[in-house]
């Protein structure tokens, strides 16, 4: 099969930054345009990267060379793009969160599904070796049967215009940190949870900055996630069990020359893990383009993101009632 060539939807920090980057590296991967609000902005991102210039979104989407959509826009933008790649015919790679709201998150992946087109939501710290090097100990009942889980992700504030603080564009600390924490919480358990529990703080600003939930996925199972815009930062995955525990830091956002941090604690006694360094962009990245190649595990992939999208309503419509607990649906 040929490359598949990409167009990007944003000239975003992330977009800049690590993706990009990542593509150019991936054999059989070709980053080719980009569009964005700002024309100055697009170009400079293009010179930067090699790219050509799309005049609009809606030139990359309807673009007859363009494979792949990649979608690194504000949440609030996500919905519109995704489905007009959809429709379009393209492959969708979306940051996080892909929608703000079950019921769109549902048409797009059942619209993905119906085509036959792959649509991953870009959380990349699942390709990690170090989460790879943990569901190993876990399963070799290193920390004996698992009880309890901690995640937490949060960092000091944005300005007040970032895109983070803007209920327009589906802004908040639950779509944003908090989806990392969701998603790796049903990572680690294997499943659904039975029952959510959200409590959120807004204090001066628009959404959410403050947020923690409870997840009961039964079977004596929970987890405890914390997250918000108003810490000092901390990346972190707990995983506790009756034998032991074992603690991941920057679980979520690891620098690839980084050398992952593991720690096996069983009765006071630690013990260091090791696990190799990666860039978890290039994995992922290579982990969408096999998808679109070989069309296995895109089935499971529609239903991990089905999951996800029902466990993050449930957070929501618990927060916004006020910690009650919530089935998801």
């Amino acid at each position: 099969m040929s490359d598949l060539k990409v167009g990007i939807l944003g000239a975003s920090k992330i977009a800049g930054r690590p993706t990009v980057p990542a593509m150019t590296a991936v054999d059989g991967v070709v980053p080719v345009t980009v569009a964005a609000r700002d024309p100055q902005r697009a170009a400079a991102f293009a010179q930067e990267h090699g790219l050509g210039v799309s005049e609009s979104y809606d030139a990359v989407v309807r673009d007859p060379d363009v494979d792949v959509v990649y979608v690194p826009l504000p949440n609030g933008l996500h919905y519109e793009w995704v489905r007009a790649a959809l429709l379009a015919g393209k492959h969708v790679l979306s940051e996080k969160s892909l929608t703000g709201s079950l019921e769109q998150s549902r048409e797009l992946i059942e619209l993905a599904r119906t085509r036959q087109l792959v649509l991953v939501e870009n959380f990349m710290c699942e390709t990690h070796p170090q989460h790879a090097v943990a569901r190993v100990l876990v399963a070799d009942g290193r920390v004996g049967t698992l009880r309890h889980l901690d995640l937490s992700f949060g960092f000091p504030p944005f300005p007040a215009d970032d895109q983070r603080n803007s209920a327009e564009l589906d802004g908040g600390a639950l779509n944003d940190a908090g989806a990392y924490c969701a998603f790796m919480a049903r990572h680690y358990a294997g499943r659904m949870p039975v029952s959510v529990s959200t409590i959120a703080d807004q204090g001066s600003y628009d959404v959410d900055v403050v947020g923690s939930t409870h997840l009961d996925f039964g079977g004596g199972l929970t987890a405890s996630l914390t997250y918000g815009f108003q810490h000092d930062y901390r990346n972190e995955v707990r995983l506790w069990g009756s034998g032991g525990q074992l603690l991941i830091d920057r679980a979520f956002s690891i620098p690839k020359d980084r050398t992952p941090s593991l720690t096996l604690t069983s009765n006071t006694v630690a013990t260091p893990i090791e696990a190799a360094p990666a860039d978890q962009f290039d994995l992922q990245i290579k982990r969408f383009r096999d998808l679109v190649t070989t069309g296995e595990g895109r089935e499971a992939e529609y239903n991990k993101a089905l999951e996800h999208a029902a466990t993050m309503e449930a957070m929501r419509v618990s927060g916004r009632l006020g910690g009650a607990r919530v089935r998801p649906d």
